[in-house]
């Protein structure tokens, strides 16, 4: 299979926590309560060195998967691929940067699951509904219904020191 083309390619990092959020609530990006959740967790630490990532989208045909599967089958199949997840972060910059999204499908950004508890939020998807921007937590449990239509954000490529060993 040939490698998935990318997306975008975007900044991210270099700017604090409550800049950022504020950024996402003057653009009137809607939320849940799991991204209110996500927001809260030591991973989302947006204030990295700046760095810019190319963004590639699949859905799970790509990938050689069908629904239902689990997340941690779309992470290994992706990583095979040489796809990374995505800091849980990363998601609040793609809102921003991606303001004219079409309406329809949601975009999963792949991210490692923060806590290994199952009633905690895996990580976000963003989607244009009835003509709103949302910036949405979600949780994946054992074997999921994947909409067909479904896509996942993956960073493309070995992290910088890992190409430098190939």
């Amino acid at each position: 299979m040939n490698q998935p083309q990318t997306f975008k390619e975007i900044s991210i990092g270099g700017l604090a926590k409550e800049p950022l959020l504020q950024r996402l609530v003057d653009a009137g990006i809607q939320f849940n309560k799991y991204a209110h959740i996500l927001f809260e967790h030591r991973l989302f630490s947006p204030d990295h060195p700046t760095e810019r990532v190319k963004l590639v989208k699949v859905k799970l045909s790509h990938l050689n998967l069908s629904s239902p599967c689990s997340f941690q089958e779309i992470l290994n199949r992706a990583s095979s691929m040489r796809l990374r997840a995505c800091p849980l972060y990363l998601s609040a910059f793609l809102r921003l940067e991606y303001l004219d999204q079409p309406e329809g499908p949601y975009l999963t950004l792949a991210s490692a699951q923060p806590e290994k508890d199952d009633n905690y939020p895996t990580g976000f998807y963003i989607r244009n509904f009835e003509n709103s921007l949302w910036l949405r937590g979600y949780r994946a449990i054992g074997e999921a219904e994947w909409p067909q239509d479904n896509e996942f954000i993956f960073l493309d490529g070995p992290r910088l020191e890992e190409a430098a060993n190939i």
